[in-house]
């Protein structure tokens, strides 16, 4: 499957300068292997040795149609409160769903490759991401009950089912088992996950968003929103977990959906000036800049205001930490020398 992202660092923040003053540019941007984390530490030690482009999904779509914004939400949900654990970390199977309900109506189900196992948290954080790219590629027909399978190098490592919360009308037997899966019914003792308040909440956070003018459809607000998330883990998979987040930039290339064939651009970075490290809390931790992006969604739709956004203002404790946009990105042109 092809990931329809790119990875640009240290992008210049000339968006910001109409909004903050005293900004020096960062660097040339570094053109990057997209989505690599085979990063290194100063001993050449390999920080992490999952490669997401060697991750594959397997789905089977049933005829059941469900609620797509309740679909939606609760994708944002699932990755947001997964990519906030230990990447390397393993959980058992789990349901996720918001007690909120307007979206209560669906339900995600990670799943370990066979009964009783767990699931790697990195996988379940790309597995989420490559689900919600199908299903956003074609919305018409996918916004469906779904059973997909995970595989990394070709070997089952857990599934994903997107399934109605109402008993009785999950996906049904011929589209939630296998016979290589087994059995793929949850086991007695599953880390069942009862309603929860959205993982985006925080009583310690406060988000700030200045819209711009260009208008996104629904799909590429979330499609962004999963693929900065997605990023964001996959930064702080490679620095140790206590450091301050990179600045860093995301080009979405060509959301599945879009009204316009024109990328979106997506950059943040630490405000602190000097930037904050962990000897001055708060600083810019990737906890909150996934908390922060996760909210982006449900204000939008509360709001119904699909501006771009021009700025964002991340602040803990009444200390601003961190910024960033989500913009129309109005040209291909990046200098790369």
């Amino acid at each position: 499957m092809v990931v329809l992202a790119h990875v640009l660092y240290l992008l210049p923040f000339s968006l910001f300068q109409p909004l903050t003053s005293a900004i020096s540019l960062p660097p040339k941007p570094v053109i990057n292997t997209p989505f690599s984390i085979r990063d290194t530490n100063a001993n050449g030690t390999l920080l992490n040795a999952i490669d997401p482009t060697k991750l594959d999904v397997r789905p089977v779509y049933s005829d059941i149609k469900l609620p797509p914004t309740s679909i939606l939400m609760t994708a944002v949900d699932t990755m947001v409160k997964v990519a906030l654990e230990n990447w390397e970390g393993r959980m058992a199977s789990k349901v996720f769903v918001i007690d909120d309900p307007k979206y209560s109506q669906v339900q995600f189900v990670i799943r370990g490759p066979n009964p009783g196992a767990e699931i790697q948290n990195a996988y379940a954080v790309l597995g989420t991401f490559l689900v919600m790219n199908g299903i956003l590629s074609d919305p018409l027909t996918r916004f469906r009950a779904s059973f997909h399978r995970l595989y990394y190098s070709a070997q089952l490592v857990g599934s994903i089912e997107v399934r109605s919360s109402v008993a009785g009308s999950g996906p049904g037997p011929e589209v939630s088992k296998s016979p290589d899966d087994g059995d793929n019914e949850l086991p007695v003792g599953t880390n069942v996950a009862s309603l929860s308040a959205p993982a985006w909440q925080d009583p310690r956070l406060q988000v700030s968003i200045a819209r711009g003018p260009d208008i996104f459809t629904i799909y590429e607000t979330f499609y962004a929103t999963y693929t900065l998330i997605r990023q964001v883990a996959i930064n702080a998979a490679v620095q140790r977990r206590d450091a301050p987040l990179r600045d860093f930039s995301v080009t979405v290339d060509a959301p599945p959906i879009t009204a316009r064939n024109h990328p979106i651009a997506a950059s943040f970075r630490n405000a602190g000036n000097p930037p904050r490290t962990a000897r001055i809390p708060p600083y810019f931790q990737p906890k909150w800049l996934i908390k922060a992006l996760g909210q982006l969604p449900q204000r939008s739709l509360d709001s119904r205001n699909f501006n771009d956004v021009f700025h964002m203002g991340i602040t803990v404790d009444r200390v601003m930490i961190g910024e960033g946009y989500v913009v129309r990105k109005q040209s291909d042109a990046v200098e790369t020398s």
